[in-house]
């Protein structure tokens, strides 16, 4: 692909809410088949779309995208003959030794572009108002849930669900849900929350009042580990008694749960990758992809490029 093209796939990718590693060429030593400015997208199935340089670098990036996706943070990789390779970032930075003849070295960024967290906020009351606007503010995706809900009550809302009924099948692991409705539905709110897969649900009320509905939602056939999984968020200390001190706590409480990326990790484990080390040079090379192989004694072996496959032939 070419450079504008890996950027238009970022973006529909973006649009589309899937989750992938780009991976960019910031710094290249000759020899090196690598330039700066190159990009590749690493997807988590471990395919890479684009170019970043030869076979020696490939499964590296792949491997480094993969680990992204994982832990949510970008790294620096460097792929060069002086470098010893470490299994943990230092401060965002990988050292990869790079063995190949080229001797060349790679500098790529590579970082994990993951959807945002959605939060959902259930109730039309003043605190479910002003939540919108601090997620919004904040860098939440928002979603207003109320049959009452338009965009002159909720105008910061990325998404308008009028029913219960209609946000249960959309609800994910990605989603926060955080019932606002101050009393007017709580249970029933609670109840949908509750039987999907949202990673985080939060209600708005005194402890008595939770009380009140995890009583009620254990009459009805909740399970004691979803019960315990319905939180009254406590943000910061002290009391807060405005809505808008309410919502601002509440908020407090969902950035932790994000900065912990709690529900935005894929959950999925990528699939394994078989590898195999050069006999020659002792790069990484993924056998699926590998082009150059031999043949010995009943077994195969996985080269980088044509010169170690050469070389390896050659010995008796």
């Amino acid at each position: 692909m070419a450079h504008a093209d890996i950027l238009e796939q970022a973006q529909r990718l973006r649009a589309e809410r899937r989750p992938f590693a780009l991976a960019t060429v910031v710094a290249a030593r000759q020899p090196t088949s690598g330039s700066p400015g190159a990009r590749a997208i690493v997807l988590p199935d471990g395919q890479l779309e684009g170019w970043i340089g030869g076979h020696c670098a490939r499964p590296t990036v792949i491997r480094q995208g993969l680990d992204a996706l994982a832990d949510g943070t970008s790294r620096l990789v460097v792929l060069s003959p002086e470098a010893r390779e470490t299994t943990h970032p230092a401060a965002g930075v990988v050292q990869v030794p790079m063995l190949c003849a080229g001797q060349g070295e790679l500098q790529v960024f590579v970082e994990p572009f993951l959807p945002k967290a959605a939060l959902v906020v259930v109730g039309e009351s003043p605190v479910a108002r002003a939540l919108t606007r601090f997620a919004t503010l904040l860098n939440f995706e928002v979603w207003a849930c109320d049959p009452a809900a338009d965009m002159t009550i909720f105008p910061e809302a990325d998404r308008l669900v009028s029913s219960l009924d209609a946000l249960a099948p959309q609800l994910s692991e990605r989603n926060y849900v955080i019932i606002a409705t101050i009393g007017e539905y709580d249970e029933e709110a609670a109840q949908v929350a509750l039987n999907s897969p949202a990673s985080y649900v939060g209600l708005v009320a005194s402890k008595t009042r939770l009380t009140a509905v995890r009583a009620y939602l254990k009459e009805r056939g909740v399970s004691e580990e979803r019960l315990d999984a319905l939180k009254r968020p406590k943000g910061l200390p002290g009391l807060a008694v405005v809505p808008e001190e309410i919502a601002f706590s509440v908020m407090a409480e969902l950035l932790e749960m994000r900065r912990q990326r709690v529900g935005l990790l894929d959950a999925t484990p990528a699939p394994e990758r078989a590898e195999a080390i050069d006999p020659i040079c002792g790069m990484t090379v993924d056998i699926a992809t590998a082009r150059y192989t031999s043949e010995r004694d009943g077994q195969t072996y996985y080269f980088c490029g044509a010169g170690c496959k050469a070389a390896f032939d050659a010995r008796p």
